[in-house]
């Protein structure tokens, strides 16, 4: 008996120690990027065995021992483990979306978060983990060759001066307008600058790339929309830090990748040049220019000052130096980026809360400075069960400072851009002065040592003369949503911006800048040496600030709510927006910053001699004050209806007002809608293909806008105040007509896809093609100025354009085991073509026969075109020759007269092709072994052409711009034989020049394949045996820029800067952590 209660305590005692060591562990599973959440979750204890799914709701509760660890699981999520603590039983986890999976991707139109089923438009969505694949303080940056649709046209432009991002989605949809995109952040316009936004804030971008995905956001959508959606806080979640630090290396960049002619062919060319007499009027001329060493001393051996012997001497000396070399020694330096953030959230059942705080610092290769400093708070609020309250605040705090002019920008003799023998460091390493503006043996005649230095020292001038430019930006809103009843909620939106910007561009006394401008306007008194000093010793300022203010308010009904089979979701509002800048410009001469003093009293509408040119010109001075203020009124609604989440129709409409155009009130409106349906082919019954069980089709089409805020429906000028003409009085110049005709521009598109999945999600990904159609597009239309203003044209609606494109979007799971290998395959097809514009100019022409940069409108051709003369070899005296009505001819006037007067039709020029890639995509390679991850990224681009670097004696002589085919040109006669480069031909002719280098035989082929980036990564979760500080620890490597693996040129250029030096290579190692 005794042994037998002895065995039933121990029973009881052994069940009760059991109950201890075990409990049960709740928690709520949530979407991080929408927080909805999310149903069957695999939840799986390491420890004992079990799993559990989440229901509906995303909750979900499991038996675990004390101390255990939880493997959260779900085919649209990363995977996710947590460790449970007695002390603990409940949590709140949120689940990282992937980007390859079709059902669970949350797309965020700025209005309102959508399930691809609801959605008929096109998108792209870059979560997190492909935003991190590349390093760096741009956003944008971070997309480069990692999404569909995009392009960034490195160098391409249409001279308006509203584009700065350099990026196009799915091609062009204007021609003359701005060409960026629309950038939303949290749901609003921004109109800051996109570099206030540090990358380590940002959870996801939503591209909209269609009319019907993006017309939503109506008359300012037509170029695509990228939305930013920023961190938030969870509800009910402990407080998580997340650290990430990284720092961030650049190369020195290859000097000698851009083909340079020699120095002694420099030199040998210069020679020529004043063997025929080229500089005699250089040293005559009354301005007294500088001269080039090499030339000084042809002409001291001709004036007897040096002897054959000794001019030969120096002259060799020259040929050996290439200054490439000290500029890679002493200019350039390795680039260093410092980047640190941390973020730190929590919440409870009725808060969730988000304050984070970055700080970048860089100091680039030419020793330019930046700071950027960020802080920002986010906080939603759940004061009862119905009503939600989100405030969100974002400051932004940069600096920078300018350094060194690049290898093509700096300064030289006579602003020449390259003298590959220029020394500007001597033997032992110091600085010395160079000629610059002046000839430096005139400048030592004068002023009787009394002037100030004038020696010009290229090395020392940055620290001397330099810009500073400091920004502050602040980012508010605030958001209530109340929930009315089941399914239907209201929103109410508000936002405000400030930003202020300064930039000083401050030349102290020391400058060259300064001392050349105040001894070129010195009085010297011949009697008593006394120096007046017009422009009064000391630095001198150039200050320009602008400000902006924005706001925007918003009114939004919500309505989302399924009925058995039936879904319908729908949103309807207004908003009001108000965006004004103001800017000034002032200039200060006598300053100094310590103590800060600066003179007044200066007269600016006087003519005063200069001293070297003995010329009449008046103080450089800037002062004046703009403001600008762009009113925009929107009425707005969408629907998505589905049925049995098989069918879906969707459409939206918007109407827009502005205070921009239009002299009347219909004038102001704009309606903008589109329409769009989709099917689940997969969910038919007839449907049987096992091995790809999803398969969705949709099409779409709609209108959406484009606009150029520096339109106005008034007439714009600028007011001098006696500052403006020989007269000195009082003048308005008109810088804009006005136009009360012109309206927004028009954008429609039709779009059909086709999504799809296997079985497994092996591959899934999509296939869209879609047309594009631009009317009312801005051109310059004939007008006569003696009415109004002082121009011919005026800007109207008169232009029309197409494109068409296809999109493909591949995701593989190509080894899914304990090793595993994904592959994302994007590749593009875009072209576009003008339709319709007023007339082929002389000025379009020439760009046409230019470099391809510029939007070139030809009716029946890409925007970015090239075409070129018909070459036709040399003549026997090394002449190049082209075509008129299949005649050959070294005429160049006629060839030109011929261009212009029969453009394409005449036969002198042919179209060459696209000077923009018509293909282009990556494929991304990512492989993953236990905590080990490695990703690498190649990109191409097919289907252009461009221009190859050649010799243009004119810009050699003149600007001191070489090229190596100097060396292989026409000599002797019988060279046209072997060679197709001219000979040299004095007097120099500008249109033998013109000819040749835009001539067919310097057209190649841009197509090629750059390996963009190499990220390298090892993860590891802390776990009960480390018992260390953080719940997981990320090392990673990334090296970026890294270059092309091929091309189909044999020149060795870069497409990507056809003239320029390539950017050069970066290597980031850095640490994430999270506590």
């Amino acid at each position: 008996m005794r042994n037998i209660t002895l065995l039933i305590l121990a029973l009881i005692l052994s069940k009760s120690i059991t109950a201890q060591n075990s409990f049960v562990f709740k928690g709520n599973v949530t979407n991080t990027v929408s927080d909805k959440p999310i149903e069957n979750v695999s939840i799986h204890s390491i420890e004992n065995g079990s799993t559990v799914n989440s229901d509906s709701l995303g909750n979900f509760s499991i038996k675990v021992k004390r101390t255990d660890t939880l493997l959260l699981s779900h085919i649209g999520f990363q995977t996710k483990k947590i460790i449970t603590y007695p002390n603990t039983p409940f949590l709140q986890i949120g689940l990282v979306p992937k980007n390859n999976s079709l059902e669970d991707v949350t797309i965020n139109t700025g209005y309102q978060q959508l399930k691809p089923n609801e959605v008929n438009g096109s998108y792209e969505v870059i979560d997190n983990n492909k935003l991190n694949q590349q390093t760096g303080m741009k956003i944008l940056d971070r997309l480069n060759g990692v999404t569909n649709s995009l392009l960034f046209n490195v160098g391409k432009h249409n001279n308006n001066s509203q584009n700065t991002t350099g990026i196009t989605i799915r091609g062009l949809s204007t021609i003359n307008g701005p060409l960026d995109p629309l950038i939303v952040i949290d749901n609003f316009i921004y109109d800051g600058d996109l570099n206030n936004i540090n990358p380590n804030d940002v959870q996801s971008i939503t591209i909209l790339k269609d009319a019907a995905a993006a017309s939503i956001w109506g008359a300012r959508a037509g170029n695509g929309v990228i939305v930013i959606t920023t961190k938030k806080g969870n509800f009910n979640s402990k407080l998580q830090i997340d650290f990430n630090s990284n720092i961030i290396i650049t190369n020195k960049p290859d000097l000698y990748y851009n083909p340079q002619i020699s120095s002694s062919d420099y030199i040998d060319f210069e020679q020529m040049l004043f063997n025929k007499g080229y500089y005699n009027s250089q040293f005559t001329n009354r301005s007294h220019p500088a001269i080039s060493p090499a030339v000084q001393i042809f002409q001291d051996k001709k004036d007897g000052i040096i002897s054959a012997e000794d001019s030969a001497t120096k002259i060799n000396a020259l040929k050996k130096i290439d200054n490439r070399e000290q500029y890679n020694k002493y200019y350039y330096k390795r680039g260093l980026t410092k980047q640190y953030a941390i973020n730190l959230r929590g919440g409870s059942s009725n808060l969730a809360w988000l304050l984070s705080g970055t700080f970048d610092e860089s100091i680039s290769n030419l020793r330019n400075e930046y700071k950027k400093a960020n802080l920002r708070f986010d906080n939603r609020y759940k004061p009862i069960s119905q009503l939600s309250i989100d405030v969100g605040v974002y400051y932004t705090n940069s600096n920078s400072k300018s350094g060194l002019a690049d290898y093509n920008s700096t300064s030289q003799i006579n602003s020449k851009q390259i003298i590959p023998y220029l020394s500007l460091i001597g033997e032992n390493g110091q600085s010395i002065a160079v000629p610059s503006y002046y000839n430096q043996r005139f400048l030592d005649t004068l002023g009787q040592n009394r002037l100030l230095s004038w020696n010009y020292y290229p090395l020392e001038e940055y620290k001397h003369s330099y810009s500073t430019t400091n920004t502050e930006d602040i980012l508010a809103h605030i958001k209530l949503e109340y929930k009315i009843c089941q399914g239907l909620n209201l929103s109410i939106m508000y936002q405000y911006e400030k930003q202020n910007s300064e930039v000083n561009r401050i030349s102290d006394t020391s400058s060259y800048f300064a001392r050349n401008l105040i001894n070129s306007f010195s009085q010297i008194d011949r009697n008593t040496g006394i120096i007046n000093y017009i422009v009064p010793l000391g630095g001198i300022l150039n200050k320009s600030q602008s400000s902006l203010n924005s706001y925007t308010f918003r009114g939004q009904l919500n309505y989302d709510r399924s009925f058995k089979r039936h879904r319908f979701s729908a949103i309807g509002g207004y908003e009001i927006r108000d965006s004004w800048s103001n800017n000034s410009a002032m200039t200060l001469y006598g300053y100094n910053g310590d103590p800060l003093t600066a003179v007044s009293n200066l007269n600016y509408a006087t003519y005063y001699p200069n001293l070297v040119t003995k010329g009449n010109s008046m103080i450089p001075f800037s002062s004046g004050i703009g403001s600008t203020d762009n009113r925009f009124v929107s009425l707005f609604a969408n629907f998505s209806y589905s049925y049995q989440n098989k069918y879906t129709i969707s459409g939206s409409l918007r109407r827009d007002g502005s205070n921009i155009f239009g002299a009347k009130e219909n004038d102001k409106w704009k309606p903008l809608w589109s329409t769009g349906i989709g099917w689940n082919l997969s969910k038919e019954k007839f449907y049987s293909l096992d091995w790809l069980p999803f398969v969705r089709v949709s099409a779409t089409y709609g209108v959406s806008g484009n606009v150029d805020l520096s339109k106005s429906a008034l007439p714009v000028g600028i007011y001098y105040q006696g500052m403006l003409g020989t007269l000195r009085m009082p003048t308005m110049t008109i810088t804009k007509i006005n136009n009360p005709e012109l309206s927004w521009e028009r954008s429609y598109q039709t779009n059909f896809k086709i999504a799809f999945s296997s079985k497994k999600n092996i591959i899934n990904g999509s296939l869209e093609y879609y047309l594009k159609k631009g009317t009312n597009l801005y051109a310059p239309t004939p007008y006569d100025y003696t009415a109004w203003g002082a121009s011919s044209t005026i800007t109207s609606n008169a232009a029309d354009m197409k494109g068409r494109g296809i999109d493909i979007s591949i995701h593989t799971k190509n080894i899914n085991r304990a090793f595993s290998w994904t592959t994302d395959f994007i590749y593009n097809y875009n072209k576009s073509t003008t339709t319709k514009y007023f007339a082929t100019t002389a000025t379009s022409v020439s760009s046409f026969l230019g470099g391809g940069n510029i939007i070139t409108p030809v009716i029946g051709k890409p925007l970015y075109a090239i075409a070129a003369y018909r070459f036709g070899g040399l003549d026997a005296s090394g002449n190049p020759m082209g075509y008129i009505d299949d005649t050959l001819t070294s005429d160049y006037n006629s060839l030109a007269k011929n261009a212009i007067g029969e453009g394409l039709k005449g036969g002198t020029i042919t179209y060459i092709g696209s000077a923009t890639p018509t293909t282009y995509g990556s494929i991304m390679n990512s492989f993953a072994y236990k905590g080990f991850s490695l990703s690498f990224n190649i990109v191409y681009k097919f289907g252009y052409y461009l221009w190859k670097p050649t010799i243009n004696y004119y810009a050699l002589a003149v600007n001191g711009i070489g090229n190596p085919d100097y060396k292989n040109r026409w000599q002797n006669p019988g060279d046209e034989a072997t060679t197709s480069i001219p000979s040299f031909s004095y007097p120099l002719d500008q249109k033998r020049d013109a000819f040749y280098n835009g001539s067919d035989i310097n057209v190649i082929k841009g197509d090629h394949i750059r390996l963009q980036f190499i990220n390298l990564s090892y993860s590891f979760l802390n776990d009960k045996a480390l018992r260390l500080p953080f719940n997981g620890l990320q090392l990673y490597f990334n090296a970026s820029n890294i270059g092309i693996i091929w091309r189909s040129n044999k020149y060795e250029v870069d497409p990507d800067v056809t003239n320029g030096i390539p950017a050069p290579k970066t290597y980031t190692i850095g640490i994430k952590a999270n506590f």
